[in-house]
C-alpha cells in the first residue's frame, strides 16, 4: 500500500487504558537521551482532559495510550532525533482534513511518526521552528522537541519548541507572518503559509517513506 497518513480523531475521546507496549516502555526509557530504537506513530493532544501531549496509536481504529515516563509524568520531550520527512495529507476522513506529518529518526536509525492538523497551534510551531533550522543550516543536526500544553481556551491546545544545543530554533519571517493572518482572523492565509513552509521542508528533508495505517478517527482541534 502506497503510503498516506490519514489520521482523524474525535478530539477529547476517551482514552483507552491498553497498557504500554515492551517496545513503547524500552522508547519512553531512553526518549529524554540522545538514544533510542522503538518505531512509533504519535498524535499530539488526542484527549483534552488529559494532561498527556503525546499519544502512541494502539491500533487501525484509532486507538491511543498516552505516553508517560516511569514517574508517572507525561513525556513533553523527545530529544536526540533528526528530522527525516516531512508530508501532507490533504482530503483526509469526513471532515476532509489536512495533516502535518514529521519523521523522526533516532541514532539507531528507527523512524516515528508524529501527526497533527496542518495549522494547529502545534504544527505552527513546528513548521516555525524547522524553517529556522533549515535556515540556520542546521537541518541535518539532532533536535529536541518540547511539548506542552497551554492552559487557556476550551481545548488548552498543544505548543512545540525546537532546540539544538538547548538553543532554540524558529524563522521570525515565519512566526510575524503567522502572526499577521491570525491577527486578521485569515485562515485561508494561515494554511497558504503552513502549506508552503512544509512543502519547502518536504524537498529538505527526503526520506522514502514508510507504510503506515490509516487510522479513521476525527481530531477536532
Amino acid at each position: 500500500m502506497a503510503f498516506r497518513w490519514g489520521v482523524h480523531f474525535i478530539y477529547g475521546t476517551t482514552m483507552t487504558t491498553t497498557a504500554i507496549s515492551p517496545a513503547s516502555s524500552s522508547l519512553l526509557a531512553e526518549l529524554s537521551q540522545s538514544d533510542t530504537s522503538c518505531e512509533m506513530m504519535i498524535g499530539i493532544g488526542l484527549v483534552k482532559d488529559s494532561e498527556a501531549v503525546y499519544f502512541e496509536y494502539t491500533g487501525s481504529d484509532g486507538d491511543s495510550v498516552a505516553l508517560t515516563l516511569p514517574s508517572g509524568k507525561p513525556l513533553t520531550r523527545i530529544a536526540g532525533v533528526t528530522v527525516t520527512g516531512i508530508s501532507i495529507a490533504e482530503g483526509i476522513g469526513e471532515f476532509e482534513s489536512t495533516k502535518l506529518n514529521v519523521f523522526l529518526t533516532t541514532v539507531q536509525g528507527r523512524t516515528m511518526l508524529l501527526t497533527s492538523g496542518l495549522t494547529t497551534w502545534w504544527s505552527r510551531c513546528v513548521l516555525t521552528g524547522l524553517m529556522g533550522l533549515l535556515a540556520s543550516n542546521m537541518a541535518e543536526e539532532p533536535i529536541q522537541l518540547d511539548t506542552w500544553k497551554g492552559n487557556q481556551g476550551k481545548y488548552k491546545p498543544c505548543f512545540a519548541a525546537i532546540r539544538v544545543r538547548g538553543q532554540k530554533v524558529a524563522s521570525n519571517e515565519m512566526y510575524e507572518a503567522l502572526q499577521e493572518a491570525r491577527a486578521d482572523k485569515d485562515d485561508e492565509k494561515m494554511e497558504r503559509i503552513c502549506t508552503d513552509a512544509a512543502l519547502i521542508l518536504q524537498v529538505a528533508f527526503k526520506i522514502e517513506e514508510p507504510e503506515v495505517a490509516e487510522v479513521t478517527n476525527e481530531e477536532e482541534f
